[in-house]
């Protein structure tokens, strides 16, 4: 930090210049001492210099010396002041929203610091995809730190849209100083294990990042692939679905991420991790990983995480400190040499003003009010903030992320095949990421799957001349699921973690040859009868809407209410259901252009 930085915060802490604000009569989340204390918070230049605690500071509700000084006095009239929430682990994509339409919605409900990896986009559009994102960013007052997506494709033979490799993070990185804090989830396990030179290259290259660390993503590892893992310096897992699962992650010097988001709810299962010993939630922090529109508008984010944790009987403060200074200290962002307003996780002098003002701690509605350093940019769950208008810059990369979608010429036989009995088929875990395996004696109650490549290789095979039967196994994977049950139709998506293939699923042909038809350049459709009943339009890279969070939202629900009509049963989401069955690392069963993939065995399978 630069000298007249520090004598600025330091003469705004002793009194000798005006605050900018001050927080009076506030019932302060004191996430170092677990605590709510009575007492007031001064904010200049967007920092906390000031914190004053009932009992201990002269005149500490009223705001004592800042008060007199400051050009804005807000009367917390006995609300509680928390620190600004932090999600430790999401795809901003993947809420089918650009990044300054999700920053809206993350505000509005409390979130203000996210640690996002845009390994979604970065999968369909490469570096400029990711460049996009940080771009984009800008324009809002979230306070957004990128990580260097590490897995391009998601498996070395996994066909993408584009492959980033060690050289390319490290050209990245070097060419745009502080746009990147860390490396993205580390997804390549055979990779880690293995030893594979390539793979450390790009482990090395966290690095030369701001924060230097590497993210995780090992569901179910253990024993020596855990200890291979954890000795490269992985420092985190949003991954666990079991508390022994996560207890042995945590105790190998791993941070644990409960996540609670859209298709994966892991946090109901681990809360006991915590409940059994509240020590090790220093430990521990949230995560949403892919949260819906519709979801993040209603229920929320980060917020949503501290209201369930509550309910599962984690103590509030304990909730909140898990939220916020547990997840800052994972990533280095609590303390240490930072420039002016880049420490967070706590209200505490020199961090950044990230405040929430909330009528209580159960976080059954969004706060009252937050603060992204200093300043008010959501009321009573709408933002109310400023959004920089796109830059030439940002206009420029929107338009290389449409037409992304390249598909093959097929017919109806591609969606035309018959069920072996005691054929291997997915088995879909309603509310979790992992799927099982199934051996069924009939196809009853199964429906067809199939994952159609759609960055242009099954196009270039046919122009070359190979037939529609050519692609199958090849461009074209086709299996069976059992689980998403739906009837007299079909749903398609140019979604379909991580390489975003075109994924859909049906009961018969004809409707899943026209939904495959009707996705154009990007989005979710539901089809009946062979017509389009719904769609969720998303042109930017296939993953992304152009317009604003609540008419996604608005699409998103409209699908959901067509899909549940054709029989698709909660706890199964009709759209998540779907987008993650062809993500080839995480267990067990999963869709890939070749065919059916056991990720256990990382071979097909029939």
């Amino acid at each position: 930090m630069a000298v007249e930085d520090l004598k600025r915060r330091v003469d705004a802490a002793m009194g000798r210049v005006p605050v900018d604000t001050v927080f009076i009569n506030a019932k302060i989340v004191d996430v170092y001492g677990h605590r709510v204390c009575a007492g007031s918070v001064a904010v200049a230049a967007g920092e906390i210099v000031g914190v004053l605690f009932e009992g201990r500071d002269a005149d500490a509700c009223a705001g004592g010396a800042y008060r007199a000084q400051a050009a804005e006095v807000v009367d917390c009239a006995g609300r509680y002041v928390a620190p600004g929430l932090i999600d430790g682990h999401l795809h901003m994509e993947s809420s089918n929203v650009r990044p300054s339409e999700y920053a809206k919605m993350a505000l509005a409900r409390g979130t203000t610091t996210v640690v996002a990896d845009s390994h979604e986009i970065a999968n369909v559009c490469g570096l400029d995809g990711l460049r996009f994102m940080i771009e984009d960013a800008r324009r809002a007052p979230l306070n957004a730190r990128f990580m260097m997506p590490s897995c391009v494709p998601a498996l070395p033979d996994e066909q993408a849209g584009a492959d980033i490799c060690a050289a390319d993070m490290r050209a990245f990185i070097g060419a745009r100083p502080g746009d990147v804090f860390g490396l993205g989830e580390m997804m390549n396990m055979p990779g880690v294990t293995g030893a594979d030179p390539e793979t450390l290259e790009r482990i090395d290259a966290a690095r030369l990042t701001e924060s230097g660390m590497c993210d995780g993503h090992a569901p179910l590892v253990e024993g020596c692939e855990l200890n291979a893992y954890a000795a490269t310096g992985i420092m985190a897992d949003h991954e666990c679905t079991n508390p022994d699962e996560a207890l042995d992650k945590l105790s190998r010097g791993m941070y644990i991420m409960l996540r609670e988001g859209t298709c994966s709810h892991d946090l109901e299962a681990l809360a006991p991790l915590v409940l059994e010993d509240p020590a090790r939630a220093r430990r521990c922090c949230f995560a949403t990983d892919d949260r819906a529109p519709s979801d993040a508008l209603a229920v929320g984010m980060i917020d949503n995480a501290c209201r369930l944790a509550c309910e599962k009987g984690i103590d509030a403060v304990t909730a909140i400190q898990m939220a916020t200074l547990s997840t800052a200290e994972a990533f280095g962002l609590e303390h240490g040499a930072r420039a002016a307003g880049c420490q967070v996780g706590a209200v505490a002098p020199g961090k950044r003003a990230d405040l929430l003002v909330l009528d209580d701690l159960s976080f059954s509605a969004a706060p009252r009010q937050v603060y992204a350093a200093g300043r008010l940019v959501a009321e009573n769950g709408a933002f109310v903030g400023e959004i920089a208008p796109a830059s030439a810059d940002v206009r420029e990369l929107e338009e290389r992320l449409r037409g992304s979608v390249r598909l093959p010429e097929l017919t109806k036989k591609t969606f035309s095949f018959d069920f072996a009995p005691g054929q291997a088929v997915i088995d879909i875990v309603p509310g979790l990421a992992i799927t099982g395996e199934a051996r069924p004696d009939s196809a009853e109650g199964l429906r067809r799957i199939c994952l159609v490549e759609r960055h242009g290789r099954a196009v270039s095979a046919q122009e070359r001349g190979a037939s529609e039967e050519e692609l199958w196994g090849v461009h074209v994977g086709r299996a069976w699921i059992r689980g998403y049950n739906i009837c007299g139709g079909a749903v398609a998506a140019t979604i379909g973690h991580d390489s975003h293939n075109v994924c859909v699923v049906g009961d018969n042909p004809s409707d899943m040859l026209a939904a495959v038809r009707a996705v154009g350049q990007g989005g979710v459709v539901a089809v009946r009868d062979g017509e389009v009943v719904s769609k969720l339009d998303l042109p930017l890279g296939g993953l992304m809407s152009d317009k604003d969070a609540a008419a996604v939202a608005a699409e998103h629900d409209e699908l959901v209410r067509c899909v549940r009509a054709m029989g698709v049963e909660p706890p199964v989401d009709p759209i998540m259901g779907v987008i993650f069955l062809p993500l080839p690392v995480i267990p067990t069963l999963r869709i890939r252009p070749e065919g059916l993939f056991d990720v256990r065995t990382f071979s097909y399978v029939g």
